[in-house]
Formats: C-alpha cells, sequence, structure tokens
C-alpha cells in the first residue's frame, strides 16, 4: 500500500512538472486554438482549467480577460476576482478589476455587481458600496442583500 501511494505521488509529480495537462491534452488544444479564433467560451473555459486544474492563476487571468474581452461576463467577473487578489485599493489592478466588474454588472451579474460594492468600500467608497450591494440584491444576490442591510444600520 505504501508503494502504491509513494507512485501515486511521483506520478502526479512528474505530470505537474511536465505541463502534460495543460499542454499535451488533446481537448485542451483544441479549446485553445478556438479561444485563439475568438470564441469566448472557449476562452472561458481554459481560464477555469488553469485556475482550478493547474492552479495557475496568472495563466487563468490571461485567458479571462480574452473571455471578457469577447462578451463572456463570468471571464468579466472570474478576472476582476483574480486583479482585486493581486492589488491594493487605487492600484491598476483594482482599476482594472473595476473596469471588469462594471461591465458584467452593466450585463446583469450579480456577483461582479456585489464585488463593486466591495471594491468600492475597501477604498473608502461607503455610499457607492451601498449603491452596488443593493443592485445585486435587488438581482436576487443575498450577500448583496446582507452587506446593503449591515453597511445601512
Amino acid at each position: 500500500m505504501k508503494n502504491l501511494i509513494r507512485f501515486t505521488i511521483l506520478a502526479c509529480s512528474i505530470l505537474l512538472a511536465t505541463g502534460v495537462w495543460a499542454d499535451d491534452d488533446e481537448v485542451t488544444q483544441k479549446k485553445r486554438a478556438l479561444c485563439e479564433e475568438g470564441n469566448s467560451t472557449a476562452c472561458f473555459q481554459m481560464g477555469e482549467r488553469y485556475r482550478m486544474i493547474e492552479r495557475d492563476n496568472k495563466t487563468a487571468l490571461k485567458f479571462y480577460i480574452k473571455a471578457c474581452d469577447a462578451g463572456y461576463m463570468t471571464g468579466c467577473t472570474n478576472g476582476g476576482i483574480l486583479m482585486t487578489m493581486r492589488g491594493t485599493p487605487y492600484s491598476k489592478e483594482f482599476k482594472q478589476a473595476r473596469k471588469m466588474f462594471t461591465k458584467s454588472c452593466n450585463a446583469g451579474e450579480d456577483p461582479s455587481c456585489f464585488n463593486l460594492g466591495t471594491l468600492n468600500y475597501k477604498e473608502g467608497r461607503q455610499k457607492k458600496a451601498l449603491q452596488f450591494y443593493l443592485k445585486a440584491c435587488d438581482m436576487g444576490n443575498q450577500q448583496g442583500c446582507a452587506k446593503h442591510k449591515r453597511l445601512s444600520r
């Protein structure tokens, strides 16, 4: 049993070190090609793969930005989240995140409206934060309702 566990750990380590999952997988190659042709869904799926499987947020962000630019709003939301994780209030990363969140919030993505509320709150803009939390709440986002209620006291 110990040998099986050791072998499994060694095999996973080799796969991770060589990058085989991302580059040699036939499905991944097709999605990458579709993304390069402008397919927003393929770009989003590549972003998800790199974020969740490869644990490579830097590469995931590139694909989310492509997805967002091509009109896939959840790509804007996820890309904005990664940008805020990299930045600090008033940084260029926060400015980029704001653009991405605004685009998808205006398109009806309630998580982006909620994240705009959080971004504004972190920058000390409580009135604006309240507006975006309320907008998220109106779209059915329960976290937005809770934040709006708490900040309105």
